[in-house]
This record gives structure tokens, C-alpha cells and sequence, in this order.
């Protein structure tokens, strides 16, 4: 391996593959360093005992529209070799109580199917989408400031941050509260909460705006399922003469006498020299972790007065049948004890002992994954992921993965009976034919991801993450960027934005006018 590089990427999440990927593209040769066993971040697949699961992807909108950004990007940084496969047509099953609500793909048929449930809400429910498309087309010059430079930012604020912060002040609830009184359709309308992992009155209008739009025209998987994304991204990168180097543990970044990043220092002691660094370890482990003592302790502070995202438990399941077989839905469900969703979540937050998790997710990947049955005949695969709370597992922080005691291992095997009977209850017919099962709980996110509460999405996405000024793809060293999900949103998506805009601010251009038109 060569010692000196255009750049250097910490970290492999998709927010790093991303930047890497949009650097070699621009002729960079781009060194990008893994501290796991296997690259991709929550992009990337896992295999035990004959069977494969995908870490974080579970499903994607807008890539399945050639001419969107997302797909553009995509394309361009994978050289087309991604491929996807559509949902169905109504991809999200949501269940309040017994009942169940359908979302279809598409503005209208969604609008459509929303007033058939809720016939006397018709003005409510227009004037609620017409705020998501209107919130989402003004965050593009929200987050494309994040990628200029500091003075320049200043000065643009107010003309570029402004009108999305009018739906970003606010959160779901309260906007929501406005249109109706209808809690059962509030209730639906925040149905997938979870996939910004922060509840409903806690949460921006403008991250919920952004993840309605992103999938109200239609769902999707990636062809060979979510670890595909590395590598193809990775193939691009050693294209431009790049590298992807995994069990690659950077100690530290390198700072010159001039004050500026100028390379990392391996946990073996090796240095690499680069004049541009890229952190998709997250803004916080960066902060504490990989810049030396004494540099940036302003933005340590401002990390730890940040609040955390909720986090998860996620069970995977393997069955020795095909999904063909077990009549697997590929369509997500969404389940929820009650339209009293506030109510649950502090009962479970007071007692997770022994109230149940007030939300669940349940996702049947062999079945979205048209590749799935000639990789793995006669093998089906779920996911199923419960909302809870730190407090839970607060007792076992600081005892080792894989070692975490008796204590631990009967909690998780509560657990772990909790969600199989969700999983029983909408899949009846799979009792008696579960042939493995592994639960991953925050503490396995603290240990893949490095975050400290088991936040999987980092920082809360509330109205006040989205008035810190300080939160830029530039650091305030020279030379040290940020990309990821910290930089811009929640998600795939938001991650791969923030690889977006830390690619912009490094090339001091917007870096989607690089990518191909398509007619």
C-alpha cells in the first residue's frame, strides 16, 4: 500500500462510500479505512449458518426513477452496476391496535386511500401532503449551505436555511395537531416514525416532510441484496487507483504544524498521508475519539449537548423454507399497540422490564430480493426490530461484545421471545419452522457504529439539531471534513447525501452537476 493519497475516508458507512466514490469519479485516488471485518456501515450484509441479512437497508425510495438525484448518484458512483427491484405497489402495512392502514405508492393514490379511511379528513389530508412536498423542496438549499465554507455560509444563511427552518422549527405533532383532531389518523400519518428512530412530539415536521416524500412514489431493494452497494462502490474507487481496506483501525488523525489535517495514524502504528480527510466515523467519535487532545473541544462540547435518537433491538430470523413457500409478504409492516402512542412509549420508558416496546418493524428481505432464491434455495430470511430505551441496557455499557454475562443473555432471550411472538402473530404459519435466530441490541450499535446510547441514527432529529450552525460538512480543522447521516439527515438516504456534501465542500463545487443527465 502506497503511503501518500489524494484523500483518506474513515470509515465505510454510506455516507464515506459515497464521498469516496464521488472523489474517484473526479480522477482522486481515495484511501478508504474500515475498522470491521466487512465494509458498507448499515449498508452491508452479515451471513450465519447458511443464511444472509442486511444490517440497516431495508427498503429505499426514489432509485427506482432514472432521473432522480438519489438514482443519479447511485449510478454514478457504482457505475450502473447497482440494480433494483421494485416493492409492491403498497409497501407499508400499518397496524394501530388491530387495524390496519395501507400505503400505496404514489401522491395521489396515497391521498386517495388516506380519505377511504378517513372520509371527514379530506382538507386535512391534502393540506398535510402539500406541506410534505413544500418542506422537502426547500431543504435542498438547506443542506446544499452545509457544504460552503464557513464566511461564505454567514452570509447565505438566511437566504438558503430560512424557509425550510419555518417547517423544521416545528415538530410532527404540533403541525399535525393543527390539521386534525383526528388522533387515529395522526396516529397513521406517523406510522413509520421509526425510520427516523424519534417519536412524533419530540421530532421535526421537516425530517418526517423528508421521509414521506422520499417514499410516496414507491418502495425498492437493492439485486443481491444491501451489500451490493459497497461493493460496487468499492470497484469504482479502485478503478480511480483507490483502496478499500477493511480491519483497518485509524488511531488518530494527523494534524500539521499549521494546524491542518494532513493524514491518519493506524492503530498499528502505520501512517497514511493525505491532504484531505473525511470522518464518516460521526461527528461525536471524531470529536473524542480521533482528533488529539486539546483540538476542537468546542465542538466535544457542542456533541455532547445533542440529543441522542431512540434505539433499537433487531431480531434476525432464518427459516429452512423458501418465502415462496411460507407466503412471505415482501411489504413492510409497521405495528403499534394503540393511537395512544405517547402513553406507550413512557410506559415502556418507565418500566421496560415489563412493558412491552410500543413499536415494532417487521421486514421480509428473501422475499423483496429477486436474487435471494438461486443464492439461497429453499432459505427465507426476516428481520424484525422493537423501539425501546437506553435505561435497559445502561447496566451492561463497558462489558465486552460477545461476553456481556448470564444477566444479559436472559434479557436478550426476553426479548427475543417478545418479537418472535410479533413475528407469529402476522405470520401465523411459521410456528415451529424458525431454524435460527440473533438479536442485535444497542449495545452491538455502540459496538459497530461507535455510538454511546445505542442512537442509531446519531443525533435526535428535533427542531433545535436543525438550528445548529456548527453541524457542516467542514470541521473547524483545516483539511478534516464530515459526512454521513450527522452531516444531513436520517438513513440511507440522509447519510448519502452528507457523502454528497462532504464531496461538494472538498471540490468547492456542487458536485451533482457532475452527474450524467438522463433523457
Amino acid at each position: 500500500m502506497d503511503d501518500t493519497w489524494d484523500a483518506i475516508v474513515i470509515g465505510s458507512g454510506i455516507g464515506g462510500l459515497t464521498s469516496a466514490g464521488l472523489l474517484a469519479r473526479d480522477g482522486k485516488r481515495v484511501l478508504v479505512l474500515e475498522r470491521h471485518t466487512t465494509a458498507g456501515g448499515c449498508t452491508q450484509a452479515f451471513r450465519r449458518n447458511g443464511y444472509e441479512w442486511d444490517a440497516g437497508l431495508h427498503y429505499m425510495g426514489e432509485v427506482h426513477r432514472p432521473t432522480s438525484a438519489l438514482r443519479r448518484i447511485f449510478d454514478h458512483i457504482t457505475g450502473g452496476a447497482l440494480e433494483w427491484a421494485p416493492m409492491p405497489d403498497v409497501y407499508n402495512r400499518i397496524f394501530i391496535g388491530d387495524r390496519e392502514y395501507e400505503y400505496p405508492s404514489g401522491a395521489a393514490k396515497f391521498k386517495e386511500r388516506m380519505k377511504g379511511y378517513f372520509p371527514d379528513e379530506a382538507r386535512a389530508i391534502d393540506r398535510y401532503v402539500d406541506l410534505v412536498f413544500e418542506a422537502s423542496r426547500s431543504a435542498k438549499t438547506f443542506f446544499a449551505h452545509r457544504a460552503l465554507p464557513r464566511p461564505l455560509a454567514e452570509d447565505l444563511y438566511e437566504q438558503m436555511c430560512e424557509p425550510f427552518l419555518d417547517h423544521a422549527d416545528r415538530t410532527v405533532t404540533e403541525v399535525l395537531s393543527e390539521l386534525t383532531d383526528d388522533q387515529d389518523l395522526i396516529a397513521v400519518l406517523c406510522g413509520h416514525f421509526g425510520d427516523y428512530s424519534l417519536e412524533p412530539w419530540r421530532a421535526s415536521f421537516a425530517m418526517h416532510a423528508m421521509l414521506i416524500r422520499h417514499y410516496i412514489d414507491g418502495s425498492n431493494f437493492p439485486v443481491g441484496g444491501s451489500g451490493r452497494i459497497a461493493e460496487t462502490v468499492a470497484d469504482t474507487i479502485r478503478a480511480a487507483g483507490g483502496a478499500v481496506l477493511i480491519g483497518a483501525e485509524v488511531a488518530s488523525i494527523r494534524i500539521g504544524e499549521d494546524g491542518a489535517a494532513r493524514g491518519v495514524t493506524m492503530a498499528d502504528g502505520r501512517v497514511f498521508h493525505a491532504p484531505v480527510v473525511i470522518s464518516d466515523a460521526g461527528i461525536t467519535a471524531t470529536a473524542n475519539r480521533l482528533l488529539p487532545a486539546g483540538v476542537a473541544t468546542d465542538l466535544a462540547d457542542e456533541c455532547a449537548a445533542m440529543e441522542r435518537s431512540l434505539p433499537w433491538v433487531v431480531l434476525n430470523i432464518g427459516i429452512k423454507e423458501s418465502a415462496a413457500a411460507l407466503g412471505l409478504d415482501p411489504r413492510n409492516i409497521w405495528a403499534h399497540g394503540g393511537a395512544d402512542m405517547q402513553e406507550r412509549m413512557s410506559a415502556h420508558q418507565a418500566d421496560p422490564h415489563n412493558q412491552p416496546m410500543p413499536a415494532y418493524f417487521l421486514s421480509f428481505p428473501s422475499a423483496k430480493d429477486p436474487s435471494w432464491d438461486e443464492r439461497y434455495p429453499g432459505r427465507a430470511t426476516i428481520d424484525i426490530c422493537g423501539l425501546t430505551t437506553w435505561s435497559l441496557f445502561e447496566p451492561f455499557d463497558g462489558s465486552r461484545w460477545m461476553r456481556r454475562g448470564a444477566e444479559y443473555d436472559r434479557l436478550k432471550e426476553r426479548l427475543t421471545e417478545e418479537l418472535l411472538g410479533q413475528v407469529l402473530r402476522f405470520c401465523p404459519q411459521l410456528e415451529g419452522k424458525i431454524d435460527h435466530t440473533e438479536l442485535a441490541t444497542p449495545l452491538s450499535f455502540n459496538h459497530f457504529l461507535g455510538r454511546t446510547t445505542g442512537d442509531f441514527m446519531s443525533f435526535a432529529h428535533t427542531p433545535e439539531r436543525f438550528r445548529q450552525g456548527w453541524i457542516s460538512a467542514h470541521s473547524p480543522v483545516p483539511g478534516l471534513y464530515f459526512a454521513g447521516q450527522d452531516v444531513v439527515a436520517a438513513g440511507i438516504s440522509g447519510a448519502m447525501v452528507g457523502g454528497v456534501t462532504a464531496a461538494s465542500a472538498v471540490l468547492g463545487r456542487n458536485v451533482l452537476d457532475d452527474l450524467p443527465t438522463v433523457q
